[in-house]
């Protein structure tokens, strides 16, 4: 399966820019998601490589053959990119039965009867739907329609996967399902996919590489791991989950290793960067499962900080509370429930990260030389 590489896709709208010079490569067989919130660009992203949206700007290829090229005005339709899309709403014919739905993209490449035959069966099976190819859509769980979604995706036999949000009309329990079986599927298929959503548990979950976007840009690309311990900015930061923040300046402790000192944190928080901190105040961010929370007076050995609890919360696996200490303000979870509001809180090595602050959406107020209507 080849890989798909985007570069420099842009695209405008009225006086804000939607894309702004977004790049990537997904590399073969592997699953990459685009994670952001509503408007970031990411379905606007996806659409374009599907054939579906046209940018301003900007190329994408996939393998050898160039899809899109702006400055060259070449455009490949969506139906002869050869890639299977599958869509929010599952875009599934009422009419149709699970096997008809499934078998219409080999019908409209004028596929033989026979083949068609035994592709959708192929494909009912491998999503375990073959024992309901002649029900209708309105009689399938949202489960089950979403793999049929999937199933005619994967009918006409695609080089690559495209996935916008599948599974933002299933339940909890039901989503957690599916992209575990998902997960699986794409593995055992080895097939290169781009996957968008917002929710931050099935990029983390799924994905072998996280881009992060926001305004039209990738504000963080990595593995799941980088993105969540290192996210380099305070929206990805926020964006994947809980996290602390504390700000204050930063002194070097030599070998790339810097202590941000800020009132109420004897000590300082130690923190490494390859890039020196921009003069003045710094911020790191620092994830909650970081602190290490113990009541004070237990003889259990502590270098950290003295902190009242000011509130507690009950989330079943765990008791999430809010510590103050000093001017600042944390949460910090334990696996028990605590019975003082005095506590010791400590610091796990290396789990600060510096940050930045992020950039508003870029406005045009000039059309931009270098883009292409095509």
């Amino acid at each position: 399966m080849p890989e798909i590489s985007i570069h420099e896709l842009t695209q405008t709208f009225g006086s804000t820019r939607v894309l702004d010079r977004v790049g990537f490569t997904v590399p073969d067989g592997k699953f990459v998601t685009l994670l952001g919130p509503s408007g970031c660009g990411k379905t606007t992203t996806l659409m374009s490589i599907a054939g579906f949206h046209t940018p301003d700007a900007g190329t994408i290829a996939h393998g050898e053959r160039v899809l899109f090229d702006a400055a060259r005005r070449h455009n490949i339709p969506a139906e002869q990119r050869e890639l299977g899309v599958v869509f929010q709403s599952y875009a599934l014919w009422p009419h149709l039965t699970v096997a008809q739905n499934v078998a219409f993209p080999l019908k409209i490449r004028r596929t033989d009867r026979a083949e068609v035959k035994r592709r959708v069966g192929e494909v009912l099976d491998l999503v375990e739907l073959g024992h309901r190819s002649d029900a209708h859509p309105h009689q399938l769980s949202g489960g089950q329609q979403q793999r049929v979604a999937l199933a005619r995706a994967l009918a006409h036999g695609p080089s690559a996967l495209l996935l916008d949000e599948p599974f933002s009309n299933l339940d909890a329990q039901l989503r957690e399902r599916a992209r575990e079986w998902l997960g699986t599927l794409q593995r055992d298929l080895s097939i290169t996919t781009v996957f968008v959503t917002h929710d931050q548990a099935e990029a983390l979950s799924m994905s072998d590489e996280i881009l992060v976007m926001h305004h039209g840009r990738i504000v963080r690309a990595g593995t799941p791991e980088d993105v969540y311990h290192r996210p380099g900015s305070r929206f990805a930061a926020e964006f994947l989950g809980r996290c602390n923040f504390l700000t204050g300046e930063a002194r070097s402790a030599g070998n790339g290793t810097w202590v941000l000192e800020t009132p109420g944190l004897t000590g300082g928080i130690s923190f490494r960067t390859d890039a020196r901190p921009a003069p003045g105040p710094v911020t790191v961010a620092i994830r909650p499962e970081a602190l290490t929370v113990t009541a004070s007076g237990t003889g259990i050995p502590s270098t950290g900080w003295q902190a009242e609890v000011t509130h507690t919360t009950f989330l079943g696996d765990h008791y999430l509370h809010t510590l103050r200490i000093g001017p600042h303000v944390l949460t910090a979870p334990t696996t028990r429930a605590l019975h003082t509001t005095t506590v010791r809180v400590d610091l796990a090595a290396d789990a600060a990260s510096l940050v930045t602050e992020d950039s508003g959406p870029q406005r045009v107020d000039q059309p931009v030389p270098e883009l292409h209507s095509v």
